[in-house]
């Protein structure tokens, strides 16, 4: 799900629910459903990716108002790039990526979008689509030792540094590739088991973080999940980690999509929102990111039941809402699942306000839930895939922040509002009255000169 913007507050396209079907037993369609004024979905194309069905398919909003589709080709490999408007029912253009997994790939806050592949040499190749663009730039290299590269991450900033993070050898690397054409050193972050869950961002200050969660299966018996969040000084050099967590994970939850999750609010703070493990009972907790200590953060699912992070999305206002499954069973399962939502606020001294926590799905079979906020009116929009005898999308509306209100259009020429900072119009409003009195001197001296 995904709602094309190129700053926090502005919409330049169509938000869309997307989901992979089987359109034939050797040919995966994603459908695309077009999420209009009225909050009502309606399916509007069904795009080909040519590839078995079962292939993974990630979709993020794209340059110029586009949603973006990074569909494989087969098994092992990314295949291609499609890109179209939500409401384009034609062919979306499709342009060849050729890396094996892992891919992934990052936005921006313009808008601009990110791939990133393991390469030969070896390597790991990065493209890079700006906001004003429609296609991706030449492929720039990371350098990378030998060894399987198990999972990626990617973040941008506003001027298009790309972070690029990695888990190989057990450990976690990362490199910036700066927009001015620079590359950065290879830098060894953390320490992590193979396949975690990497979350990244980069600020236009050159400060940045990793957060990642891994767990550890080399004893199958008592696998253990740790998550751990790397802050950096300026130049995006990385300090040592912080654990957050370490707790037995017999559910594997530390290898879920969306159990950890990073996200920078419109006020360029930083949330984090992970799963963990607290007396025997699988927890979900959120901080601001710099103080994501057990003493800075906050418990903000419901008591009584196992909670796991599906989804953390960022709104217009400031604001996150945080979407998680929960079940009162002794071990959580996508059969016995309830689906609920709160929205997030940081306030002062760094601590997390939770509101509007609601259920939004009643215990059932359901997987693949996911979460955007409309820029335009700060609606939050979950989605899932609702499991059973005939399998169906289903998703929920919410109401907007009560903080959030709409937001004064720009004239053509793109001048400001007419309301400006208030010792602003004093000084104006003084000046006009100075100017005024002025011209009356002036008039009665004319007028008694005339006399």
């Amino acid at each position: 799900m995904s709602f094309p913007t190129e700053a926090a507050t502005r919409p330049v396209g169509d938000g869309a629910i997307t989901w992979t079907c089987a359109s034939s037993p050797a040919d995966t369609g994603v459908s695309v459903a077009v999420l209009g004024a009225t909050d009502r979905a309606r399916l509007i194309s069904v795009q080909s990716l040519g590839a078995p069905s079962g292939s993974s398919v990630a979709a993020i909003a794209s340059t110029r108002g586009r949603i973006a589709l990074l569909a494989p080709d087969g098994p092992g490999s990314a295949g291609g790039l499609l890109q179209g408007h939500a409401r384009d029912r034609s062919a979306w253009p499709r342009e060849h990526i050729g890396s094996p997994a892992p891919v992934t790939v990052g936005r921006g806050i313009l808008g601009d979008i990110a791939i990133a592949g393991p390469a030969p040499g070896p390597s790991i190749g990065v493209r890079v689509e700006r906001y004003w663009e429609s296609g991706l730039e030449q492929p720039r290299s990371i350098p990378i030792g030998p060894g399987a590269l198990t999972a990626l991450g990617v973040a941008l900033d506003y001027r298009g540094d790309v972070l690029v993070a990695w888990q190989q050898g057990g450990s976690i690397f990362a490199s910036v590739l700066w927009a001015s054409g620079r590359r950065g050193n290879v830098q060894l972050v953390g320490p992590s088991a193979p396949y975690p869950q990497i979350r990244a961002v980069v600020s236009d200050n050159e400060h940045a973080m990793i957060a990642w969660s891994s767990t550890d299966l080399s004893t199958p018996s008592t696998p253990t999940t740790r998550t751990y969040l790397s802050l950096s000084s300026a130049g995006a050099l990385f300090t040592a980690p912080r654990l957050l967590a370490s707790f037995p994970d017999p559910q594997h939850v530390g290898g879920r999509p969306g159990s950890i999750s990073l996200e920078r609010l419109a006020t360029e703070n930083v949330i984090l929102a992970w799963t963990t493990a607290e007396g025997g009972r699988y927890i979900v907790r959120a901080a601001p990111a710099v103080f994501a200590s057990r003493a800075g953060s906050k418990i903000i699912s419901g008591p009584g039941s196992q909670a796991i992070l599906a989804d953390l999305a960022a709104g217009p206002a400031g604001e996150a809402v945080a979407l998680w499954s929960a079940s009162q069973h002794a071990a959580p399962g996508t059969h016995t699942a309830e689906l609920w939502a709160a929205r997030l606020r940081i306030e002062s001294h760094g601590r997390i306000a939770v509101a509007d926590t609601r259920m939004l799905a009643g215990a059932g079979a359901s997987v693949g839930s996911t979460l955007a906020i409309d820029p335009a009116n700060d609606r939050p929009v979950a989605a899932w895939l609702s499991l059973g005898a005939r399998p169906r999308i289903e998703y929920a509306v919410g109401a907007g922040s009560a903080s959030y209100g709409t937001r004064p259009r720009q004239v053509a020429a793109g001048l400001p509002p007419a309301a400006g900072h208030p010792l602003r119009n004093a000084l104006v409003a003084l000046g006009a009255a100075v100017l005024l009195l002025l011209a009356a001197l002036a008039g009665v001296r004319r007028l008694r000169r005339s006399r």
